[in-house]
């Protein structure tokens, strides 16, 4: 007579359902809505923001809005939602310093030489132009070196902007430089004769001289200083971050998505 053999225990009843896509069953004993609690998070950022600091005067400008378009888009695709605060621009750095925000969202490409605790985003997300501004035509030459004169030129810059400290202090007398918290007073001071010249970011000016304030000023630009590539940087204890903006804001360019941002309108 032959063994009987034993009997299997009927395999449990399972629940299914599709996860991303893919075709899931599990126990009925299992919470489903535990698991994907848990893990939703994880996959999707959800509550999960990369904060930015910025200088107030770039965000009131043009770019400050392009700025925005594009890194919402680009934290989207990382599963984040974007979020930049605006400071006085020497602040900005501070915060980023202490912690307190994920990084700096517009900067020169060697700025992180003189803050090593922020990597570079390797891809630049557009370039912007340093300007000299006048009331009076001056006879100005070409690149920093032009604003030098004849040793005569009183020259302003926003405070924080590096690149301008970095460069005028190495051309004006201390006697003849200075710098303002924001480039409101910048203008305004040029305005009132009490400067000969103010250099700054060119579309932060022009946001300046659109006020009704100035309406009347006989204020424009003298010359194009430099153009420069513009960068975010991140804390040196995200570099994952990092590697991943510069590959997204790479194919954003690839895409066209940056240039099609630029020409989106501006509200007033």
């Amino acid at each position: 007579m032959g063994r009987r053999l034993p009997v299997l225990a009927r395999p449990p009843r399972s629940k299914r359902f599709t996860l991303a896509g893919i075709r899931c069953s599990l126990p009925t004993s299992f919470d489903c809505r535990a698991l994907l609690s848990s893990i939703a998070p994880l996959a999707f950022g959800a509550g999960k923001s990369i904060v930015f600091a910025s200088a107030a005067d770039v965000i009131d400008s043009s770019h400050g809005a392009w700025l925005r378009l594009i890194y919402t888009e680009a934290c989207r695709r990382l599963g984040y939602d974007f979020e930049l605060r605006p400071y006085p621009t020497r602040r900005a750095a501070a915060m980023s310093d202490s912690g307190t925000v994920d990084g700096e969202i517009n900067r020169v490409s060697d700025y992180g030489v003189q803050r090593p605790n922020l990597i570079r985003v390797a891809t630049s997300h557009f370039s912007m132009q340093f300007g000299a501004y006048g009331q009076r035509a001056l006879p100005i030459g070409a690149g920093w070196q032009g604003l030098s004169g004849r040793g005569e030129w009183r020259v302003e810059y926003r405070s924080g902007v590096v690149r301008c400290q970095s460069r005028l202090t190495a051309l004006i007398a201390p006697s003849r430089l200075s710098h303002v918290s924001t480039a409101a007073l910048g203008i305004r001071k040029l305005a009132q004769g009490r400067t000969d010249i103010y250099v700054d970011l060119d579309s932060v000016v022009d946001a300046v001289l659109a006020q009704p304030e100035f309406a009347d000023a006989s204020i424009r630009k003298l010359a194009v200083v430099e153009t420069v590539q513009m960068h975010a940087f991140v804390r040196h204890t995200n570099p994952a971050l990092a590697i991943q903006l510069a590959s997204v804001l790479a194919a954003m360019h690839t895409e066209g998505v940056i240039e099609k941002y630029r020409r989106v309108p501006v509200s007033g």
